[in-house]
């Protein structure tokens, strides 16, 4: 049986995760300590609010040492969501400089708003995602509608860690994936039919 871990670091958004992947029928655990990561398939790095804040609660919870053995050294499958994506990159640049994990090349810039409506930042709500690699049950090429909520994104990424482009005053990384890291700007776990197939997606994948 798949087992989820949840990373629970005070920063995420755990219950709409947890009910997501209950609902695709996965047993669900939360990691609050080296010894949740025992006995468990895949990890979920979550990550609400502002970059450096999430940044300090993860190397205040401990857990940021068994979180990288388990990404670098095992390579066994992770997903990042939101501000758990962005803390992939090499770097922030939200309320200052922040550096992040560097599991995934890029950095996380502002959105620069334009006098639209449908470009205002903070970008919230639905809006199209392209995929650039099949991964899952997406093929190359199909287009999906995904839940937003954030006014910085994931720039300046590696093409081939493209997994897919979202366009809101300009395209930025909406998904991404490396070897057994998959990580998402959108929610998926709000972004009804979509989102479930995408973390549906994500479990059933095999990380070779």
């Amino acid at each position: 049986m798949k087992k989820i871990g949840l990373i629970d670091y005070k920063a995420g958004n755990i219950k709409s995760l947890t009910n997501a992947f209950e609902y695709l029928g996965y047993f669900v655990k939360l990691v609050r300590s080296e010894s949740d990561f025992e006995n468990i398939t895949h990890l979920v790095l979550p990550g609400v609010g502002a970059f450096g804040h999430c940044a300090e609660m993860l190397k205040k919870s401990g857990l940021e040492k068994a979180l990288t053995k388990w990404v670098l050294i095992e390579e066994k499958p992770v997903l990042g969501v939101c501000v758990g994506m962005q803390l992939m990159a090499h770097c922030s640049y939200e309320q200052g400089y922040h550096q992040g994990l560097g599991w995934l090349t890029g950095e996380v810039q502002k959105i620069m708003p334009l006098p639209k409506l449908e470009y205002r930042v903070p970008h919230v709500g639905w809006n199209d995602v392209l995929f650039q690699s099949r991964f899952g049950e997406y093929q190359v090429g199909d287009s999906a509608d995904f839940y937003f909520d954030h006014s910085f994104a994931f720039q300046n990424y590696l093409k081939s860690e493209a997994l897919g482009t979202c366009n809101h005053n300009g395209i930025f990384l909406a998904a991404a994936m490396s070897k057994n890291i998959v990580a998402t700007q959108f929610h998926p776990e709000k972004s009804q039919a979509a989102g479930l197939k995408f973390l549906r997606s994500f479990v059933n994948t095999k990380y070779d």
